[in-house]
Order: structure tokens, then C-alpha cells, then sequence
């Protein structure tokens, strides 16, 4: 039986549990898998055809007549490669992808906090979890094509550290018809060789049971491969034996109570063997009622689902571009093969030829410049050879596959100006924003859903570092990352900066979102460089005009939208240099000071030399005489230092604001 309140500290509670209810559970969750498999197969045999299409791959044709021209237009290929082009800028903001938002009233601790979190956050994607930003890279070509991805965020225990995954919807198996993602059950279908899995066992995360192998390697299709990409596939000899695992995140009733709870099932998928199983919630997200029972638990999620258009049909699938312009791009390629084949018809021209007619035998063919003899006058062969009438290629044909291209760049926004050319010489500057701002509008909206999903992602990264990140790792990026001061949006703050210093706080506390979000930088209502800098431009005109702004945080977001490097270094502004009167004060002053204390120190001497040559009763004189010399001395000092201060202040008060 399992115990609730301990069981998220398990590494494997397989171990606490029977054969046979192991033996239970593994088949329980193969055949809810395979259900859920079953229910999104059309969904699947459509992804596959748009992967296919879109990576061009060749395949031979027998009709009309064998290896018939079977070109592909890359429609949908073009669809990706520019939504990749704009996507990836436009969504991973340089240098500082994540930005730390506070919550409620701001104040000059929220905004240490929120930097200090700014900061570690964006150098761990660029740099600690170091592929993430590969991961990124591939999911935003993948998810135009099928327009369903998923990022798998979780601590990995033989890293040490946060991981990312990509995981293709092939690999990720979801009820089609599931109502709420975050409550439904998900298969996660993982290989893994011979090493990795003796790894796990070693380290205590899977049972030391023996697993099948699965045939031809890590899922090798041994099938239509081999006929369409050319190669043959590679056998065990050659690859590594692989395991077929699932990694079932679904709902199991383990303590007896009549409430299932939140567990991850690792099982073999061949031989429904459970290797591991874990809970999948924390101690805080466990709700109980007054009496002391499991109310509810919040489970928690490891896979974020980026979705490009969302699916009519369904709640957790989506559309891609491959969904939207399939059958434009599949007629697109059957007017583009008809045109070849007619073109070929024509030019390698093919008939009937009369028995009289006194010809070598088998194909004829001729040179260029070449002519044949024959037993035959010319009259003769003109009755006796009819060529098979062949039309031209249709202009109809032409301009129907003008209109299917034009039709599928409405639907992906891929026009001339949208792919860099010259609009024209005579159309204002003006227009072609107003142009360009109406062909994106398609995007925003998908920017907007992919922005959510990216929030998503991150608020998970942030609770992995809130329960495993080490404070000797969080002070030292710090140490290195952080400047003296950092802009302010605080009013309370007059000169638009506050001072950071990278010691404070610790990682437990500056993750404990409760009054902070963590979303991209990146603006999804933004796309284009052109869009950014108009943006920070009208910043810059508010400023001019002496509207009530910050201007110090106004340079930080023109800086980011010209995409400079180092931002934060370039607005640590070095101390400023005196003007010449002050200049002159100083000086002024530290001359009495050095008279001050020259007449001093000959008063010391004078009084050294007296007590020397004297005796008796004048030392109680002399030491008033010293004591009243410092007072003096600390007097004009202090006089000195008062009229310094004043000088400043007085002058930083008639220095103009910027």
C-alpha cells in the first residue's frame, strides 16, 4: 500500500508493490496507450503525407506511364522556412529571452527580484541548458508543417540539472478526443539503447528486469523506407539495440482511497513489464478536506504543447500549414507533373508506322544533324507513318496554377514583400508598412498562441529552480551578470535607476513566484524589426516632447529593439566628471587644509621643544594647548567638507534633466 503523504519522495515506488500489481498496472496503461493511439490514427497518417511533402522526399510514379514526372512544389516547404525565418527572432529576444514581470504596486525589492531572476533565467536557456535553444530551433520548423509540437521541461537526475526536450506529436500519444489537456492521460513513447538502460537500473531508477528488444533498431520502419528515400535500413548489427519504453502519465488509485492519484508508469511496451514508477505531484499541491482525506491533487506537467492553428475537432490537437494547403499543394504538383509530361509528349513524339515501309527494326533514334537511309521513297514513308497528335501545353493549365500559388501564399502571408522583394520604386514608405502590417496579420495571432505556450514552458523552468537549483550556481551567474544599477520603473526612484547587488536574496526566495510572472521578452504583437524600432521611435518622440517618462528605461528598450549587445553595460553610466568651478572649490579648499595642518603640526613642535626645555608645572598647559589645537583643526574640516557638499548640491540642482 501506498502512503500519499510520502510517496513524492520515492525514487521507485515500483518497489513497494507486488507483481501481480505491477503486472496490472503495465497492462492497464498498454492498452489505455494503444486506445488512445488508435483514437488519433487519421490524425497521424495526415502528419505523416505533410512531413513527407514538405521535406521533398522522392518518390517514384507508374501512371501515365512508368516514372512519370512526379515533381513536388515546395509550397508547403516555403510555408515553413519563412515562418522558421521570422518565428525564431522574433519570439527569442537575443541576449535576454526571459523577462520577470512583478506583480501588484512595484517597489525597489520586487525590481531587484524580478532582475536578478531576468537575468539567471535568460543566461540558463542561452547557455546552462544548452540545448534548449536547438530544441527551439527544430520545434518552430516542425510545428508549421504539423502544427502540434510539444517541449518536454524536467529535471533529469543523470544530468543534474533542468533538460529540454523536443517531443513530436508521433512520440507523445493524447486521447483525440480529450476535453482539458492538463487533466488528460499522455504517453510519452521513449528509446533508449542497451547503455542507457543499464544506467537506470544502476542508479536505482528502473527495476533490474530483463526487456525486449525491439527489431531494426530505434523504431526503423524496415517497410516503404527503403523505397522512397533511397537506403536500406541499418540492422541491430549496425545500431544499438533499442527499447521501446512508455512513459504513461496518467491516474492510479495506489493507496486504496477511491481517489486515483497522479503517477508516471515507465513500462516496456513489448512485454508491459513496469521498470518504475513515481509520483507525479509535490507535498504542496496535495489539497486535503476536514476530515483529514485527499480532496485533490494538482498534477504536475512536464510537457508544454505549442499548437499553430487550433484543430476544430478537437481540444488537444492543432492544424498546420500542411492541414491548410495539402490539397492546394497536391494540385499544385498534379497541374506541374501534367505540364512536364505534356512538354515531354511533345518533344519525344511517339506514333504508327506501316508495315510497307522498309525500316531497320527496334527504336529509331537521331542525332542532331543526322539523317538515315531508307528503302523508301518519300511519299512512302508520309502514308506510312502517323504520329500520335500531341497538344501543346494548356495556357488554361498556367494560369490554374497561378491561382492555386497565389491562393496558398494568402493563406501562409508569403508575398513578394514578405519575402524581401522590391515592391516598386514609386509606393511610399508609409504604404508598404500599411502593406506589410495587414500580410502579418495572420501571424500575430499565432505569435500570440506560440507567446502563451513559450510562458508556459518557462513558468515550468522556473518551478524546476525553485525545488532543485543550487545556490552556489545561482550567486555565481549573478556575480558575474549583474551591474552596479539597473533601470527602475519605480516612481520612487528619481534618477530612473536602483542599485542591484547580486548577494541578495537566494534562490528559494527570488523563485517563489506568488508576486511575479515570467514571461518571454519578446512582444507577440511585434514581428519584424521594422514593427520593433517604429515602436521604440515612438518612445523616443514622448520623451522629446517632456511627457512624464522614465528615460532611462526608455534607452533600455531602444537598445533592445536596435538588437546592441551588452545593453546593461552601456547604460552603466560612469560617475560624472566636476565642473571647473567645483574643480576650483576643491582645490581652494585643500590648500587652507594643507596651511591648516602645517600650522598644526610647527604648534606641536613648538610645544614638543617647550616641554623639553621646561620642567615643572607647564605640561597641564601645553596638553590644553594640543587639545584645543585638534578642536580647531577639526572644526575647519568639517567647515571645509560642508561647503564641498553644499557646491555639489547646488549644482547637481541647476544641471538640466536629460
Amino acid at each position: 500500500m501506498i502512503d500519499i503523504a510520502t510517496a513524492h519522495t520515492s525514487l521507485n515506488l515500483a518497489e513497494d508493490l507486488t507483481d501481480d500489481e505491477l503486472w496490472n498496472i503495465g497492462r492497464e496503461a498498454c492498452e489505455a496507450a494503444d486506445a488512445d493511439d488508435q483514437s488519433r490514427q487519421s490524425w497521424i497518417d495526415d502528419h505523416e503525407e505533410y512531413l513527407k511533402l514538405a521535406a521533398q522526399v522522392r518518390e517514384s510514379k507508374g501512371t501515365p506511364w512508368q516514372n512519370a514526372s512526379n515533381v513536388k512544389y515546395p509550397l508547403l516547404t516555403l510555408a515553413a522556412v519563412h515562418f522558421h525565418a521570422r518565428a525564431m527572432p522574433g519570439l527569442i529576444n537575443g541576449e535576454r529571452p526571459v523577462f520577470a514581470k512583478v506583480n501588484g504596486r512595484a517597489n525597489p525589492e520586487k525590481e531587484k527580484r524580478a532582475s536578478r531572476v531576468s537575468t539567471f533565467m535568460s543566461y540558463q536557456v542561452n547557455s546552462l541548458t544548452s540545448e534548449w535553444m536547438d530544441v527551439m530551433d527544430r520545434l518552430l520548423f516542425v510545428l508549421p508543417i504539423v502544427g502540434l509540437a510539444y517541449k518536454k521541461t524536467f529535471y533529469c537526475e543523470l544530468k543534474g540539472r533542468d533538460a529540454s526536450e523536443l517531443v513530436l506529436p508521433s512520440e507523445l500519444i493524447v486521447n483525440y478526443f480529450a476535453t482539458d489537456y492538463d487533466r488528460a492521460s499522455l504517453t510519452h513513447i521513449r528509446y533508449m539503447d542497451a547503455n542507457e538502460l543499464i544506467e537506470h537500473q544502476r542508479m536505482g531508477y528502473f527495476l533490474d528486469i530483463d526487456l525486449e528488444e525491439i527489431d531494426g533498431g530505434k523504431g526503423i520502419d524496415t517497410g516503404s523506407r527503403d523505397d522512397t528515400q533511397g537506403f536500406t535500413p541499418p540492422t541491430n548489427a549496425e545500431y544499438d539495440e533499442a527499447y521501446k519504453l512508455y512513459e504513461r502519465h496518467g491516474w492510479w488509485d495506489l493507496d486504496g482511497d477511491g481517489y486515483k492519484e497522479p503517477y508516471i508508469v515507465t513500462l516496456d511496451s513489448k512485454s508491459k513489464k513496469v521498470v518504475r514508477i513515481v509520483a507525479r505531484w509535490k507535498e504542496k499541491d496535495i489539497q486535503y478536506n476536514e476530515e483529514g482525506q485527499v480532496a485533490r491533487i494538482k498534477p504536475t506537467q512536464y510537457f508544454t504543447p505549442y499548437q499553430l492553428v487550433p484543430d476544430p475537432n478537437s481540444a488537444v490537437y492543432a492544424l498546420g500549414f500542411g492541414s491548410l494547403l495539402g490539397s492546394t499543394n497536391e494540385a499544385v504538383n498534379t497541374i506541374l507533373n501534367q505540364l512536364i509530361d505534356a512538354g515531354t509528349l511533345s518533344n519525344l513524339q511517339s506514333g504508327f508506322i506501316g508495315r510497307g515501309v522498309k525500316l531497320p527494326g527496334g527504336a529509331t533514334r537521331f542525332k542532331p544533324g543526322e539523317w538515315k537511309l531508307v528503302n523508301s521513297t518519300g511519299d512512302d514513308i508520309r502514308k506510312a507513318v502517323f504520329p500520335m497528335p500531341v497538344r501543346e501545353p494548356s495556357g488554361t493549365l498556367l494560369s490554374l496554377l497561378q491561382l492555386l500559388l497565389d491562393a496558398g501564399q494568402q493563406v501562409t502571408s508569403v508575398s513578394d514583400m514578405m519575402m524581401g522583394e522590391n515592391p516598386g520604386q514609386n509606393q511610399k514608405a508609409t504604404t508598404t508598412m500599411a502593406v506589410l502590417e495587414q500580410g502579418l496579420s495572420v501571424f500575430k495571432g499565432i505569435y500570440r498562441r506560440i507567446h502563451r505556450s513559450l510562458t508556459r514552458e518557462l513558468r515550468l523552468i522556473a518551478d524546476l529552480n525553485f525545488e532543485y537549483l543550487e545556490e552556489e550556481l545561482y550567486k555565481s551567474v549573478l556575480d558575474d551578470s549583474l551591474p552596479g544599477k539597473i533601470p527602475s520603473a519605480n516612481a520612487e526612484s528619481p534618477d530612473g535607476m536602483i542599485e542591484q547587488s547580486p548577494n541578495e536574496g537566494s534562490a528559494k526566495e527570488d523563485f517563489d513566484l506568488s508576486d511575479m510572472d515570467i514571461t518571454p521578452t519578446s512582444d507577440p504583437s511585434i514581428i519584424t524589426d521594422a514593427q520593433r524600432l517604429a515602436k521604440a521611435q515612438s518612445l523616443m518622440e514622448k520623451m522629446a516632447m517632456g511627457l512624464p517618462v522614465n528615460p532611462m528605461v526608455i534607452t533600455k528598450r531602444v537598445l533592445e529593439a536596435e538588437q546592441q549587445e551588452n545593453v546593461e553595460e552601456l547604460m552603466t553610466l560612469p560617475p560624472p566628471r566636476p565642473s571647473l568651478e567645483e574643480q576650483q572649490f576643491e582645490l581652494e579648499v585643500a590648500k587652507e587644509r594643507r596651511e591648516l595642518w602645517n600650522s598644526f603640526h610647527d604648534n606641536i613642535k613648538k610645544v614638543a621643544e617647550a616641554e623639553a626645555a621646561e620642567e615643572g608645572t607647564q605640561l597641564n598647559a601645553y596638553t590644553t594647548f594640543v587639545k584645543d589645537q585638534l578642536a580647531v583643526a577639526g572644526l575647519e574640516r568639517d567647515l571645509a567638507n560642508d561647503k564641498a557638499a553644499a557646491a555639489q548640491a547646488a549644482a547637481k540642482a541647476t544641471k538640466p534633466t536629460p
